[in-house]
């Protein structure tokens, strides 16, 4: 059922991305609500769960909007992954998570820069983001996080078991 579940949450976010927050633009900065949610997931999940769905979802947004098919869900794949994994899975409170948001913004940019660099995109380009962009779409991502904190936690079954 936590599949099906995910699945919606996903479907949703995207529709949401593609058509009203892309639209968006705050300081020359678009959200990105695809990293909140991958976050919120890894974070609730776990690591196979995130990576993975992070990864399905990357592959979906690489060939439906990208020139270049692997970037994005490389990047999605490693963020749902690294979040879900043992280190930062022992805390589930809304700080971490917002920090954790913030700082997969950022990873998530760095990489996939450095991707679309090395295939040939010009440095003026992707230095034009930098100083008050990275920071504005960070920022909001954050907050977008805490929408999707709480939806998965009321919505996903997460056992608990007593010993």
């Amino acid at each position: 059922m936590n599949k099906f579940k995910t699945f919606i949450i996903l479907l949703i976010s995207f529709i949401l991305q593609t058509s009203v927050f892309s639209k968006i633009d705050i300081f020359g900065a678009n959200v990105n609500i695809f990293i909140p949610a991958i976050v919120a997931l890894a974070v609730f999940l776990g690591e196979r769960v995130g990576g993975y769905s992070a990864l399905l979802l990357g592959l979906v947004e690489d060939f439906l909007l990208t020139p270049v098919i692997g970037v994005r869900a490389l990047s999605y794949f490693l963020i749902g992954y690294l979040v879900g994994a043992a280190g930062f899975k022992a805390k589930k409170d809304r700080l971490s998570g917002l920090g954790l948001t913030i700082l997969a913004s950022v990873i998530n940019f760095i990489l996939v820069s450095l991707i679309y660099y090395l295939l040939g995109k010009k440095a003026i380009e992707i230095f034009a983001y930098l100083p008050l962009g990275i920071f504005v779409e960070a920022i909001l991502n954050g907050l977008i996080y805490f929408i999707y904190y709480s939806i998965v936690k009321k919505v996903m079954y997460i056992p608990t078991y007593r010993i």
